[in-house]
């Protein structure tokens, strides 16, 4: 990925498998084969939904370094190395170098908030420590960013590319606007807003709910990317959306993206405490509603181009 652009397409936030609390790298490789059987166009490890804020330095590395061996070349990696310091998040950022990543998504320390100073500072030393490319990913926990502020950052070397997580449409359309004619990268990262942000210009989405329902994000995002709206992918968006509203509204995304994966027989383990799975009430919405885009997914034109 790097001096290319950013894949266009659906880039799927994997989970973290972890089996008696620990890293599960054989279950790591069996998701990673089932995203890219399914056609995505890209990989986020270590993200939100992996985790990251609780696993250590040891775990992100192991987990940054079975993933590009497993992916093998055949879509691009993307490793976030977003840490509570600036020298961890180095550490990573170099260390995801080494290992073959093609690019990064970078929280900005999540912590206790800092101020923007400390935030373009924390880029600056980040930029001047790799080659790689940087995606800034726009996350509540990190303190949301305005137009102006990602628009500052991408004047930093190897800045070229967002996951706007705020959940505003205004932002978004700032975003893609700001954007045209350039070869600057907007994704969306709240699932529900992700027609209207393609079918305006966004370069892909980068989603959690993609570990449970790939195959039907996929063929939406490849529509609207190949032809802009059509009555199809319309029509599988509308049975789409509440699941991904569901998902939104969830106490927890990424229990919820893992209990969804347990549910269809991948042994990805139990988010790690403080963190709580859902409760049966939430499983059995998780169900119902999972199968319900299945027989949407199975009845639409759009299943059938593969």
């Amino acid at each position: 990925m790097t001096n290319k652009p950013w894949p266009a397409g659906l880039l799927t936030a994997l989970v973290t498998p972890l089996t008696d609390d620990a890293l599960d790298t054989n279950v790591l490789r069996i998701l990673i084969d089932r995203q890219i059987d399914a056609g995505v166009s890209g990989l986020v490890v270590g993200g939100g939904t992996g985790e990251y804020g609780l696993l250590t330095l040891e775990e992100r590395e192991l987990l940054a370094t079975t993933a590009v061996e497993a992916v093998g070349g055949r879509v691009p990696v993307v490793l976030h190395t977003g840490a509570l310091t600036t020298r961890d998040a180095i550490r990573l950022s170099q260390q995801a170098e080494q290992v073959g990543a093609d690019g990064l998504l970078v929280a900005s320390p999540y912590g206790e908030s800092i101020n923007w100073r400390e935030r373009v500072r924390f880029y600056e030393d980040l930029v001047a420590a790799i080659s790689l490319p940087i995606m800034v990913y726009n996350t509540p926990p990190s303190g949301l960013l305005t137009l102006s502020e990602i628009q500052e950052l991408a004047e930093l070397p190897n800045i070229s590319a967002v996951k706007d997580s705020s959940g505003s449409p205004e932002l978004m359309g700032d975003l893609v606007e700001w954007v045209e004619g350039t070869d600057f990268a907007v994704y969306v990262g709240l699932d529900s807003l992700l027609y209207d942000a393609v079918r305006c210009g966004a370069r892909g989405a980068v989603f959690g709910s993609a570990n449970l329902i790939p195959k039907p994000l996929f063929a939406i995002v490849r529509s609207l990317l190949a032809e802009g709206p059509t009555p199809d992918s319309a029509a599988l968006w509308r049975e789409i959306r509440p699941f991904l509203r569901f998902t939104e509204r969830s106490p927890n995304y990424m229990a919820l993206c893992k209990a969804g994966l347990i549910l269809q027989g991948f042994e990805v383990g139990q988010v790690r405490a403080p963190y709580l799975m859902p409760d049966d009430a939430e499983i059995k919405e998780l169900s119902d509603r999972l199968a319900s885009v299945d027989r949407a997914f199975g009845a639409s034109p759009l299943a059938v181009v593969q």
